[in-house]
């Protein structure tokens, strides 16, 4: 058999330049990255004459530079590997860094960036000067193999880059492939600013920026400092998560005006929120820095510039201090953080309102790997747990900062107000003086004055007419608004209820199912007809369910309680059985004068929040809900095994949109079940264990059918 080796035309390389490397600003990341590699505590990236011609970039370090063997045998011979061994060996250079590359491609940004480069290079073993220049146009062709192309390389004795025992690497990038313009300028400034981490950064080791022969006002570029736009956040929240959901946290609300508050704990995501996680995939612990703030006027007061939130906000990953593109670059909104408040307004965090920062490092995070083209992680099972756990880390400081977040936008309406109030009686008082000035001289005003105070005054008394009114008018487009708003209440109730009740009787149809014989074709027929009716009104609801209106309501009856309950058992008895929960029902029944739907809603609603929550317990634990009924008193209690309700959430449970579910909780299902109640000056209440005898540990709610009752 003959055999053959590949090879490859010279055109590869600028090929693996185009692909591997995205822009610019990937490209001096992943040069400033080889600096981090080669010890460097000091990188200077110096823009000269960027907007002309003559446009350079230099990157210059002061690490261990390499020798002509380094050069010959590493740098030349692209993914040779070393990188990999020495992070897979654990082996740490002389400050104590994990190499942050591993697949020998970053060279190839500098051809990203322009055709011509310039490496000088200082080693610390010999203190040997290594010069090179590449022509990366000479790969771009067709014609020559990628063993044609030579580099052009020499020792030299002497440079200016570095004096006396100085080393280091310089590169010196020319004939810019495209021209820079201020915006490009800027999205590499904030690459840089962000580079690395404002907390656990690598300590020993700072990038700076400077202009050469470029417009004057690009100076502002120079500066990288993000300490002060993090400290004067006013929610920040600090937090490590291990691979099993354990999340150690501390919550912090600083504002000028408000009380602070401070709060610190210890919290089960598996528990506390809707995250399932594989126990068994290992992605190591991670630190993480959250930063959420109000925009508006509550930036203005806090001296913070819109600008830069807007430049900072998102969730970067660091690893060993350095960032890993694009996590948190504009519009890379990776975590669905926007889709989320979209769905819930109310509590949710858009990416455009937070700057967070997670923490990862080689040693332990070793199974979260960059991609080839360093466009992030590779996106595996282990990725998919890594967000996962963040995702429920941001759900824990959203419920932490929702008080605080009602009580600081409350307040601020009432700031607003008094400072149109304010204004106004300081224009008032400043006409008075004027016009008292005038009488106490006893003479004539002149023209210009009398002009002056003819024009004033009618302009004040239309403001102070027409401000009241304005603000009437918001408040009435607010009610008008509160109205709409909850119009679409009523709608996502109908389709949230709606979707339940469909899903009961499915399940209701399938135990049917069971108990006839499907052997006969027209009971077949019939089956499967219903079935396909079901399902497909399952499907529209979620369309067509904003758009309906409810004319008729039914009428109100004496209900009997037992078998209210009863029924609701029913719809849920497929999950109960899937979930291995055992449920009972005990006490003597009583009536109630109700709309029998609006009753099977309530006990429905409570059902299912006891069903999921048990499901968060292992199969060793006993799953158990239990439904007392108190006939002397006109009470039902329901009370479920589950990890009961976080003393913090109390207050908030039966807040529309506030859910503990996580993802796939709306926050509905308590507050439609206490807004049913309420229409009836019914009650229900969150209860302790203690409270009444045959209550479980987890959460128990009381509910009583009494008007009378406080």
């Amino acid at each position: 058999m003959t055999e053959i080796n590949f090879r490859p035309k010279a055109r590869l390389i600028k090929i693996l330049g185009e692909q591997l490397i995205k822009d610019a600003t990937v490209g001096i990341i992943e040069l400033i990255k080889n600096s981090y590699d080669a010890d460097a505590t000091t990188v200077k990236l110096i823009f000269d004459s960027l907007n002309t011609e003559n446009a350079k970039i230099i990157i210059r370090d002061n690490g261990i530079g390499m020798d002509t063997e380094t050069f010959i045998t590493k740098w030349m011979n692209p993914a040779s590997g070393h990188k990999e061994v020495q992070k897979n060996r654990k082996i740490r250079s002389n400050l104590g860094r994990l190499p942050l590359g591993e697949k020998g491609v970053g060279r190839f940004a500098a051809q990203q960036i322009g055709n011509k480069l310039t490496l000088i290079s200082k080693n610390s073993i010999d203190k040997k000067i290594l010069s090179a220049e590449i022509n990366w146009e000479e790969f771009d062709t067709a014609d020559k193999d990628l063993s044609e192309v030579n580099i052009r390389y020499e020792e030299i004795e002497n440079s200016d880059f570095f004096p006396g025992n100085n080393t280091g690497t310089v590169l010196i990038i020319e004939k810019i492939r495209n021209k820079f313009s201020e915006s490009d300028v800027k999205k590499i400034y904030s690459a840089i600013r962000r580079m690395k981490s404002p907390f656990r950064g690598v300590n020993d080791f700072d990038v700076s920026i400077s202009f050469q022969n470029c417009p004057e006002e690009w100076s502002k570029y120079s500066d990288l400092n993000t300490s002060e736009i993090l400290e004067k956040a006013p929610f920040i929240f600090i937090a490590i998560a291990d691979d099993n959901g354990i999340v150690d946290w501390e919550y912090k609300f600083s504002f000028p005006g408000f009380k602070k508050r401070e709060n610190k704990g210890k919290s089960d995501l598996f528990q506390e929120t809707d995250i399932t996680l594989d126990k068994d995939i290992k992605t190591g612990s991670f630190l993480i820095y959250l930063h959420a703030y109000l925009r508006g006027e509550p930036l203005k007061v806090t001296q913070i510039n819109p600008k830069d939130i807007d430049e900072l906000s998102g969730i970067s990953v660091y690893r060993d201090g350095i960032r890993i593109l694009p996590y948190g670059e504009k519009g890379n909104d990776w975590l669905g953080l926007d889709n989320r408040r979209i769905q819930n307004p109310g509590q949710r965090l858009g990416n455009d309102q937070v700057i967070g920062m997670v923490e990862i490092n080689q040693s332990e995070n070793y199974v979260l790997k960059d991609k080839t083209n360093r466009e992030g992680l590779i996106e595996d099972r282990y990725y998919e747990k890594f967000t996962k756990l963040i995702t429920g880390v941001i759900t824990l400081f959203e419920r932490e900062l929702y008080e605080d977040r009602k009580l600081f936008q409350k307040k601020q309406r009432k700031v607003e107000e008094n400072i149109i109030k304010d204004k106004l009686n300081t224009v008032e008082k400043g006409l008075n003086q004027i016009e008292e000035k005038v009488q106490e001289k006893n003479e004539v005003p002149s023209v210009e004055l009398k002009q002056t105070l003819n024009h004033i005054k009618p302009v004040y008394d239309e403001l102070k007419t027409e401000i009241p009114v304005t603000i009437g008018e918001l408040e009435s487009e607010k009610r008008v608004l509160f109205n709409l708003a909850g119009t679409g209440l009523a709608a996502e109730r109908f389709t949230h209820e709606f979707a339940r009740i469909i899903g009961g009787a499915i399940s209701s149809l399938e135990r049917l199912k069971k108990l006839i014989d499907l052997n006969d074709p027209r009971i077949k027929k019939e089956t499967d007809t219903l079935t396909s009716a079901l399902e497909a009104l399952r499907n529209d609801i979620r369309l067509l369910g904003p758009m309906f209106y409810i004319k008729k309501v039914a009428r109100e009856k004496e209900l009997d309680v037992r078998k209210i309950i009863d029924n609701t058992v029913s719809l849920q008895e497929y999950m109960l059985t899937k979930e291995n929960i055992n449920l009972e029902v005990t006490g003597e029944t009583f009536t109630v004068l109700m709309r029998e739907g609006s009753l099977m809603q309530v006990f429905n609603n409570l059902l299912d929040n006891a069903i999921f929550w048990c499901s968060r317990k292992s199969e060793s634990d006993k799953k158990q809900i239990r439904i007392i009924i108190d006939n002397k008193n006109f009470t039902v209690y329901l009370t479920d095994s589950g990890p009961g309700i976080n003393s913090r959430f109390r207050d908030k449970i039966f807040d529309p949109f506030f859910s503990m579910k996580g993802e796939d909780g709306r926050g509905l299902g308590l507050y439609i079940v206490k807004e049913i109640l309420d229409e009836k000056g019914f009650g229900i209440w969150l209860v302790n264990q203690e409270d009444y005898p045959g209550l479980l540990s987890g959460a128990s709610f009381k509910i009583v059918f009494n008007e009378k009752s406080e």
